[in-house]
């Protein structure tokens, strides 16, 4: 964990309350976010993955008042605190949270108040009820620097004596759950001539290849075994985040780094197999919400001819 996070982890303090039902304190990434000083905690939901819309900007005054929104995907944790025993008001709330955001490097993205008429009208979990009559709405995006995951923070100091945290890991579905192994590869790619493989995942931002790439890159090369003349081109993809041309060279890393590992460690031929990288240049989902992005970050095997 990195000073600035830490810091925004440590300055905060949370003072755990007496409820006796659900967690007594905060859980998982529940802990990532500590609430205003003073605050106890109340209540923790993991609502798992899902598709949330976010509010994200002001309404538009010709409409009927609805919030403009981003629609994201990814594990969502929501934490209720109450804060009756600060004594401190909505607006003095949100602005530590935002101070404390922008310290821990997070970028802010949009904040409201609801008596300053900012806050467009919401009503869709987790943020329901939007705007409350004293609200004051901060929406934060930054990156866990344990995992290099994307986060996004929405904080809701809805009133003087309760906050939301709302927090959003951007990162793709499990998809471990269900097996691909090599008979199902070697169909895939006889059916469309490509596959793309989402279990091969990298630290953030760089072309090293993490532990759990392990059963995905073992399977590959007992599919280059069995199928003694197959010949791959490694295609990474990045999405559209960032500078195009670093990208690209990320991309191409990244492909080289799969075939390094399928060489060194399984023994293919390295005659057998192409790396290449193609940036962001095709997509195979919107890259205007973090859902699509995620799809677009992934490594294809293609069909040699």
């Amino acid at each position: 964990m990195n000073r600035s996070f830490a810091a925004l982890v440590v300055s905060l303090s949370l003072v755990a309350s007496s409820a006796s039902a659900g967690p007594k304190e905060p859980t998982g990434d529940g802990k990532l976010i500590k609430p205003y000083e003073g605050s106890t905690f109340d209540s923790q939901e993991d609502l798992g993955f899902m598709r949330i819309d976010l509010p994200a900007g002001a309404p538009d005054t010709k409409g009927d008042g609805s919030s403009k929104v981003e629609t994201i995907e990814g594990y969502v944790t929501v934490v209720a605190v109450r804060t009756e025993a600060t004594k401190r008001s909505t607006l003095e709330m949100a602005r530590n949270y935002k101070q404390a955001l922008e310290g821990a490097g997070f970028k802010v993205l949009f904040t409201c108040s609801a008596q300053e008429k900012t806050c467009g009208k919401h009503n869709a979990r987790p943020i329901v009820s939007f705007p409350n009559g004293e609200e004051h709405y901060v929406l934060a995006r930054g990156s866990d620097p344990a995992t290099g995951d994307h986060l996004t923070v929405a904080i809701r100091a809805a009133a003087k004596h309760y906050n939301h945290l709302i927090i959003v890991r951007h990162k793709a579905m499990d998809t471990n759950m269900v097996k691909i192994d090599a008979a199902a590869m070697g169909k895939g790619l006889a059916a469309d001539g490509h596959l793309a493989l989402y279990g091969i995942q990298f630290d953030f931002g760089k072309a090293t290849l993490k532990p759990e790439s392990a059963p995905v890159l073992a399977e590959v090369a007992t599919l280059l075994k069995d199928m003694p003349t197959l010949k791959l081109h490694v295609v990474g993809h990045t999405d559209n985040v960032g500078d195009f041309d670093a990208n690209l060279t990320l991309s191409r890393a990244r492909a080289a780094a799969v075939v390094d590992a399928l060489v060194k460690q399984h023994g293919i031929a390295v005659s057998r197999l192409r790396p290449h990288g193609v940036s962001s240049l095709a997509p195979v989902s919107t890259n205007r919400g973090e859902g699509g992005r995620a799809q677009n970050r992934r490594v294809e095997l293609v069909e040699m001819e």
